[in-house]
């Protein structure tokens, strides 16, 4: 029986004990729900186990809980039935553990800004640094920013901060890298100061369950502030769909100057090799990301907006169709445009960083 349907059973336990055995004994046999001996050593009052029939009954397959639905139903306990079976519908989602102390999570930022050719280097970093900062210690992230790095230091640095020790305490773990990125036999990098090239599939490997254990069953979240190809996005025309007020003038990032669901899970032995990770790149694939050279990365600047109003209220995939409603009705000054881009992969609950004390949390 899976975890949900136990809790059930156990919240109605003191009520399902007034049901007489003698109602359901006959009925339980006949759905075979327990084994012989076990049906023995349950209902037989001479019997030296003294086993409780609904704690027994939380053993058993993935088929009790529906068996024992029909039993109900069938002893004339109509009512009762389909209030378990209705509270087995109507299941509220399950959410990652987010509430560990005194850190919820650490957080490794990398801002690439300098490069050894200047015409790369990425205005408005500060700005994303400093906001970043702000809003992922409002969430209860320990942040560390790393400035200006080359390819082997960045895979130096991410390689250390996916064995910190400290991931056994907390419930999430934030990377966020910032830099010139494009693609390479259709595998997508992310470039260092020196333009080495740092593989977005390396990166995630680093943290994946058999290289970051200790964070295991525990949301990973990747934010790429990087290009994805060469293409750019023009656009649809479309017209009197968006206020003309709203679009912003911006300059290209490729070159600054220029234009628990199942909450059985947790109790499994074994896990995928890769599971509960949210990456969110600042582009969609093979496309141009964006940036302002005063105020910063476009994904930048909504998502800090969109999460410190709303982080409290709504899970995170929610939240990026709230930042995608703003980078939507932004344009370059050459007229393109860009939209935010969400991967999961092995999600077993919704990610909330803070939530309402009343609402259920997965385990």
């Amino acid at each position: 029986m899976d975890k949900k349907s136990r809790k059930i059973i156990h919240d109605y336990k003191s009520i399902l004990s007034r049901i007489p055995y003698e109602k359901i004994k006959l009925l339980v046999k006949r759905h075979k729900i327990f084994n012989k001996a076990m049906f023995d050593d349950i209902f037989d009052p001479n019997s030296e186990a003294k086993m409780d029939f609904y704690d027994e009954l939380c053993t058993r397959g993935p088929d009790a809980f529906p068996k024992f639905i029909e039993v109900l139903k069938s002893a004339g306990y109509s009512e009762i039935a389909y209030l378990l079976q209705d509270k087995k519908d109507n299941e509220q989602p399950a959410y990652y553990k987010m509430d560990s102390e005194p850190f919820v999570g650490y957080c490794l930022i990398i801002m690439n800004q300098e490069f050894d050719i200047a015409e790369h280097d990425r205005e408005g970093c500060q700005d994303d640094a400093d906001a970043l900062k702000n809003l992922f210690e409002k969430l209860k992230y320990h942040v560390q920013i790393e400035w200006n790095k080359e390819k082997d230091q960045m895979i130096s640095i991410l390689k250390e901060f996916s064995k910190k020790s400290e991931f056994s305490n907390v419930d999430s773990c934030i990377v966020y890298i910032l830099s010139h990125g494009n693609q390479f036999e259709n595998l997508e990098y992310i470039e260092g100061t020196d333009f080495g090239r740092v593989f977005k599939k390396d990166i995630c490997s680093m943290f994946n369950n058999k290289n970051c254990e200790s964070l295991i069953g525990k949301p990973k979240i990747f934010f790429f502030q990087a290009c994805r190809g060469n293409l750019h996005d023009p656009g649809v025309t479309k017209n009197d769909t968006y206020d003309n007020t709203k679009t912003q003038n911006s300059s290209d990032s490729v070159n600054a100057s220029s234009s628990k669901f199942d909450e059985d899970i947790t109790e499994t032995s074994k896990y995928p090799s890769c599971s509960d990770m949210f990456i969110v790149h600042s582009s969609l694939p093979d496309h141009q990301s964006w940036k302002d050279h005063c105020g910063g990365s476009w994904l930048c600047q909504d998502l800090v907006s969109v999460v410190s109003e709303y982080y409290d209220k709504y899970d995170l995939a929610t939240m990026m169709t709230f930042v995608n409603s703003k980078q939507i009705v932004r344009e370059s000054k050459e007229g393109y445009k860009q939209i935010s881009h969400l991967e999961q992969i092995g999600v077993t609950g919704l990610l909330q960083f803070k939530r309402r004390k009343t609402e259920v949390t997965s385990s």
